[in-house]
């Protein structure tokens, strides 16, 4: 099984977290704990902006939904629809990551490779919040199996669009946008100065895989629900967590925090 080589987060040597100024993480599945935000969760994410460490959320959530999150959470921004949208802090005006030269256009195209893979697939059904997305189009992943997962994404392939899909939703996007583009678009305009020895990126699904690349993030860590996608996964993080979900990420804040408050 590929997970035996997913090295647990407690071997990694401290200065590895010593070095880390920004946590570029997934949100559902990730910071989320059964669908929800935890008391637990809040306190890392203040603790971290408080040691001066940056959160940037990562997620594949809508564009109108991810811009509430940004400004509500104490997090430095949000990327929204894996890699489309960017909500820097205390801006309300999204920065778009990917170019949509006519958007009606564009969603009548992602409405049309929807209406072809019903066809195929009569039991998908379209997500509550597409209406609030501006570069993908999604529907639930419900009950889908790997093979027709991966049908549904040879039938994108074949269209001209690409396809992902997490433990919430499938997407149907734009060729070549993914979380990965997106993050090191925002990472070269708003952090330019960060190496990526700096940054760790942080997820737990299929869709987070451009996140675990290593040739742009050496740094790399899934929470333990990570394990179940594992043998999917070209690229894999580098560490893994002992906990799921939003638990392993406090356990990675936790990681980070305690480095950053050692004498050097």
């Amino acid at each position: 099984m590929y997970y035996l080589t997913l090295a647990p987060i407690s071997q990694a040597a401290s200065s590895c977290w010593s070095n880390i100024r920004l946590i570029a993480t997934d949100m559902d599945g990730t910071l989320t704990k059964e669908g929800k935000f935890s008391t637990a969760l809040l306190q890392a994410l203040e603790e971290l902006t408080a040691s001066g460490i940056e959160v940037l959320i990562v997620t594949g959530r809508s564009a109108g939904w991810v811009s509430g999150i940004s400004s509500l959470m104490p997090v430095a921004g949000a990327i929204a629809e894996n890699g489309g949208i960017f909500y820097p802090k205390g801006s309300e005006q999204p920065i778009a990551l990917t170019a949509i030269p006519d958007l009606t256009l564009h969603r009548q195209q992602l409405a049309a490779v929807f209406a072809e893979l019903k066809q195929k697939f009569p039991q998908i059904q379209e997500s509550a919040d597409n209406r609030f997305r501006l570069t993908d189009w999604t529907f639930d992943v419900a009950d889908l199996t790997l093979e027709e997962l991966q049908t549904l994404g040879n039938l994108c392939q074949s269209m001209g669009w690409g396809f992902t899909y997490s433990t919430v939703q499938c997407h149907i996007k734009p060729q070549g946008q993914d979380k990965a583009v997106g993050l090191l678009q925002v990472l070269q305009t708003h952090w330019p100065d960060y190496s990526p020895i700096q940054v760790v990126t942080v997820g737990d699904s299929p869709n987070d895989e451009s996140l675990f690349a290593a040739h742009d993030f050496p740094v790399s860590v899934g929470v333990a629900n990570i394990l179940k996608y594992a043998n999917r996964l070209q690229h894999r993080p580098i560490y893994v967590t002992s906990a799921a979900e939003a638990a392993g990420f406090c356990e990675l804040a936790n990681y980070i925090l305690k480095s950053s408050t050692q004498p050097e």
